[in-house]
C-alpha cells in the first residue's frame, strides 16, 4: 500500500511512524490496546527536542545582547530625548554642556558643548544621563556614575536621582526575555529553545492523541493534513480516503447514536463516503474533526486543530503564531498557570510593601527607582499572565454540558423502553433493599432513632417544668 507520505508532495512531520492498516473497526476499546504498546516506545520525545546546554547559551546570549544594547546604547539616549521633551519649560533656555542639558548663566551659554561647570549653569534646569560622576564644589550639584539627574520646575525644587541598574534591570530584562523568546521560535529546533520546547510538544500531544482516541498513526496522520493536502490526497487516493473518512465517522459516533441504532435493530452506517466529492472531503474531515467535541471531549478537538495549525509552524517557522498557540495552549497554560497567577499575586505585594514604603517616608522622593522596578516588575508578571489566559484552553460552554445531559436522559429511556414494568419495579426494590441492608444505612437509622428519642425526653421534661411553674 502507498504510504500517506508519498501520496502527497509535502511530508507530514517528522516524527512520522510508519502506517499501520485503517480499514479495520475503530473500536474505542480494541484500537487502544492494539496501539498502546507501539506508541510507547516510538512516540517518546526524541533527543533533538530536548533541551540541552547549547539551547539555553543561546537563549542567554540573545537576552544579555539585548539587554546590553538597550542598557548601555538606546535606553539612555532615548530616556534623555523624552525627558528633554517633556519637562523642559517654555521660559527656560537649555544648553548642551557635553551631552548635559542645563540652564545656563549669562556668561555660560558661550561654553556650549565643553564640560558643565558651576559657574556655566544656573541650577535651574539639568538633565545629566552620562556616567561621570559630579559635584557640588565642581559641577554645581552631585550625582555618582550610575545615575542620572533630572531636575526641573515640573518635579519641585529638588532634584529627582534615577538608579538605571535598580530603576530599569526588571523592564530590560523582560524585553531580553520576550525578544529571545521570540528568536528562538524562529532558530531551527537543534539550537532554538522555543523550538525545541514546540516540538517536544508536538510529539507529546501526538502521543497523548493516540491513546485518547485509538487512532492509528496514519489515520491521526490524515487528520493534521491541511485542506489542500486533504485535497490532493483525494484525487490521487480517493478509495483511501474514503476508507478515513468512513473510519472517523464510525469512531467519532455518539453513544446516543449508536443506541438509536441498536433500537431500530439496524447496523447500517448514515455516512457514506463514496458519495462525497473530491472537492469536499477536506470540508468532511474537519466536520469530523467538530464531532469529536461530543464523541471523545473538547481537549480532544482542541489538541488536533493544534496540531494541524503547528505544521505550518513546522514547515515554515515564520508561522510564529501557530507554534506559540501550540506550546502555550497544550503545555504552558495547563502546566504553569497556577504558577503564573501566583507570581503576579506575589509581584502585586510586594508593589503593595514599596508604595507604603513611600507613603511613610522610608524611600524618599528624589529616589524613585525601587517604585519604578517594582511597577515594572508587576507590570511584566500581569503580562505573563495576560498570554498566559489568553491561551488557556476554554472549557465546554453550557450548552454543550445540556447536549450531553440530553444526550444521557435520552438513553436513560431508551434503556427504559426497552424493559417492561414489572423489570423496572423489581430492579428498583433490589436497588432499595440493597441500600436498607448496608450497614451504613443501619448505623445512621440506629442514630436518627436514638436522636429522636433524645429529643422527645426533653420535650417532655421541659413542658413538664413550664407546668410546674404555672401552677406555682
Amino acid at each position: 500500500m502507498e504510504s500517506l507520505t508519498d501520496a502527497i508532495p509535502n511530508p507530514l512531520a517528522h516524527n512520522q511512524a510508519s502506517p499501520s492498516n485503517v480499514g479495520k473497526s475503530f473500536s474505542k476499546s480494541t484500537s487502544h490496546a492494539h496501539n498502546t504498546s507501539e506508541q510507547r516506545s516510538e512516540y517518546r520525545a526524541s533527543p533533538a527536542h530536548r533541551a540541552s546546554l547549547i539551547h539555553y547559551s543561546v537563549f542567554a546570549l540573545i537576552v544579555a545582547v539585548v539587554f546590553s544594547g538597550l542598557y548601555f546604547g538606546i535606553v539612555p539616549r532615548l530616556s534623555q530625548q523624552i525627558a528633554l521633551t517633556t519637562l523642559t519649560p517654555n521660559d527656560i533656555t537649555v544648553v548642551n554642556f557635553n551631552n548635559v542639558y542645563a540652564s545656563p548663566t549669562s556668561e555660560g551659554a558661550k561654553f556650549a558643548g565643553q564640560e558643565i561647570a558651576r559657574a556655566y549653569t544656573s541650577g535651574e534646569f539639568i538633565l545629566d544621563f552620562t556616567s561621570s560622576v559630579r559635584t557640588r564644589e565642581v559641577h554645581g550639584y552631585a550625582k555618582a556614575a550610575d545615575e542620572w539627574l533630572l531636575k526641573t520646575t515640573f518635579m519641585g525644587d529638588d532634584a529627582v536621582i534615577i538608579t538605571p541598574s535598580i530603576a530599569l534591570f526588571v523592564p530590560l530584562l523582560a524585553i531580553g526575555i520576550f525578544s529571545a523568546i521570540l528568536l528562538t521560535f524562529l532558530f531551527p529546533a537543534r539550537i532554538g529553545l522555543m523550538s525545541a520546547f514546540v516540538e517536544r510538544t508536538f510529539s507529546e500531544t501526538r502521543t497523548k492523541l493516540l491513546f485518547q482516541t485509538g487512532f492509528s498513526d496514519e489515520l491521526l496522520d490524515f487528520l493534521l493534513l491541511s485542506d489542500s493536502e486533504v485535497t490532493m490526497l483525494s484525487q490521487r487516493l480517493p478509495e483511501r480516503v474514503n476508507e478515513y473518512l468512513h473510519t472517523l465517522w464510525d469512531a467519532t459516533r455518539t453513544d446516543n447514536e449508536r443506541n438509536q441504532a441498536l433500537s431500530s435493530y439496524t447496523e447500517e452506517s448514515l455516512f457514506d463516503a463514496v458519495n462525497i466529492a473530491v472537492g469536499h472531503h477536506a470540508f468532511v474531515r474537519n466536520a469530523l474533526v467538530s464531532r469529536m467535541r461530543e464523541a471523545f471531549s473538547v481537549s480532544v478537538e482542541h489538541s488536533v486543530r493544534s496540531l494541524q495549525r503547528a505544521r505550518a509552524w513546522q514547515e515554515n517557522h515564520f508561522h510564529i503564531f501557530a507554534g506559540v498557540r501550540l506550546y502555550m495552549g497544550e503545555y504552558f497554560a495547563p502546566t504553569c498557570s497556577n504558577n503564573v497567577q501566583g507570581l503576579a499575586y506575589a509581584g502585586a505585594g510586594l508593589m503593595i510593601v514599596v508604595i507604603g514604603l513611600r507613603g511613610l517616608r522610608f524611600i524618599p522622593a528624589s529616589r524613585p527607582s525601587l517604585i519604578v522596578a517594582s511597577i515594572s516588575l508587576e507590570c511584566a508578571l500581569l503580562f505573563a499572565l495576560g498570554l498566559t489566559l489568553y491561551f488557556q484552553r476554554e472549557e465546554g460552554s453550557s450548552a454543550e454540558s445540556l447536549k450531553r445531559i440530553e444526550n444521557n436522559t435520552q438513553n436513560v429511556a431508551l434503556v427504559m423502553s426497552s424493559v417492561g414494568n414489572e423489570a423496572m419495579q423489581r430492579a428498583i426494590m433490589d436497588a432499595i433493599r440493597e441500600h436498607a441492608q448496608s450497614p451504613d444505612v443501619e448505623k445512621r437509622v440506629a442514630d436518627a432513632l436514638t436522636q429522636k428519642f433524645i429529643d422527645s425526653l426533653r420535650s417532655d421534661t421541659v413542658r413538664t417544668q413550664q407546668t410546674a411553674r404555672v401552677m406555682a
